[in-house]
């Protein structure tokens, strides 16, 4: 008897087609989250989607990441820890959810605008 994973493999795309076109994206690319970059303009140019995953690599103990409620929040560096807050050094967050997310360095948010706001739009 000869079985084929075709429809299996169908039928995994049709009932999870996120997962399977879901991007990861190094958040500062090269430099990683570790300041010096703009990161407003890094997202601005992206495209974000259910599934994706945006990778935070920085220097553990020099910074961290962490979100704020919202838009208020976003702009006076306040983040919300209730919502996370990361300390790993390279920190893996996928979107399940449409809609936006702030992210900021409580160390550095301040002092050098380190903080980046990302729209998951589908």
């Amino acid at each position: 008897m000869k079985i084929s994973a075709g429809p299996l493999v169908i039928a995994f795309l049709v009932v999870f087609p996120s997962m399977v076109l879901a991007k990861q994206y190094v958040v500062g690319d090269d430099e990683g989250w570790n300041g010096n970059v703009d990161y407003q303009a890094w997202a601005d140019d992206k495209t974000f989607e259910l599934g994706d995953v945006l990778i935070f690599k920085y220097d553990a103990g020099s910074h961290n990441v962490a979100q704020a409620f919202n838009e208020d929040g976003y702009d006076s560096c306040t983040s919300s820890p209730e919502f996370g807050v990361y300390t790993s050094g390279n920190d893996a967050l996928t979107f399940n959810l449409v809609g936006s997310y702030y992210f900021l360095c409580d160390y550095h948010c301040d002092s050098d605008q380190h903080k980046v706001m990302i729209n998951i739009v589908k």
